[in-house]
């Protein structure tokens, strides 16, 4: 089974289009996400988002100065890593959790944003304590493993699966569900949008890391990603894109200390 493994991802490499295939195809693909404003969203047949951005800046240092085009590529959580490994996609950017576990079956890059797991409940509800959600029914999304093993860890057992985001919201929404674990990036946006909502605990767990997936072994374009991702963080790019999409989506109510790495990039 380790051989075929192995064998699996071996293979995956070498069919992923190399940095130049891109370029000489003059076509990037970037798997994204859909409905996750202000990360990424669809409008009138065209994306925007914190994310769309970085896509578009990626792709200008892929293609220099040249006519290269973007194809966007819808992509749910438990399709990023597949789409990679069968090269439906170039690149992945959409809220990708840095983790051991995906880590064997593809590369990711530096991280760009830093989150915490958020907990959406409905207003009405008033839970103020975590305490009150051990007998509740939670949802986890599709196979985001971190925070299932996050709940299970702190004996939250009795967990439920939903396969979208956008489903999980109506879950809790309409009483299938109590409560919907995720990305606090991801939850915050329910409170913003539906003043039913709330998100109680902002910050649960350990800080997690969202970072560009590739396809394992495409080393030339996962160097070229990373130097792109220093170079747009000490121009500033970070946070003016994050001035453009969340502060005028949350409204000040999410910090940008909690998310945003450029510290981190100002020392390399």
């Amino acid at each position: 089974m380790k051989l075929f493994f192995a064998l699996f991802l071996f293979c995956a490499g070498l069919f992923a289009n190399s940095l130049e295939g891109i370029k000489q195809s003059g076509t990037i693909r970037i798997g994204v996400r859909e409905g996750r404003p202000p990360l990424s969203q669809s409008k009138n047949g065209e994306f925007e988002g914190f994310e769309i951005s970085l896509a578009r800046a990626l792709s200008k240092s892929v293609f220099g100065k040249g006519r290269g085009k973007i194809e966007f590529i819808p992509v749910t959580a438990g399709e990023r890593i597949p789409y990679l490994a069968n090269n439906k996609v170039d690149l992945i950017i959409g809220t990708f959790i840095i983790t051991p576990e995906r880590s064997k079956h593809v590369d990711f890059s530096i991280p760009y944003l830093s989150v915490n797991f958020g907990v959406l409940t409905r207003k009405a509800d008033t839970i103020s304590d975590i305490s009150q959600l051990r007998d509740m029914k939670i949802l986890v999304e599709g196979n985001a493993t971190a925070p299932e093993l996050y709940l299970k860890k702190e004996k939250f057992d009795n967990l439920m699966r939903c396969a979208t985001t956008k489903e999980c919201y109506e879950m809790v929404k309409n009483g299938q569900a109590d409560a919907y674990v995720n990305d606090n990036i991801i939850v915050l946006a329910y409170e913003i949008m539906d003043k039913t909502m709330d998100v109680p605990f902002k910050t649960l767990g350990p800080t997690e890391f969202i970072g560009v997936g590739v396809s394992k072994g495409n080393k030339e374009l996962l160097e070229l990603v990373n130097a792109e991702l220093i170079k747009l963080s000490k121009e500033g790019f970070f946070e003016r894109a994050y001035n453009e999409t969340f502060e005028p989506f949350y409204k000040k109510a999410v910090d940008k200390k909690y998310f945003l790495l450029d510290g981190i990039y100002s020392l390399l």
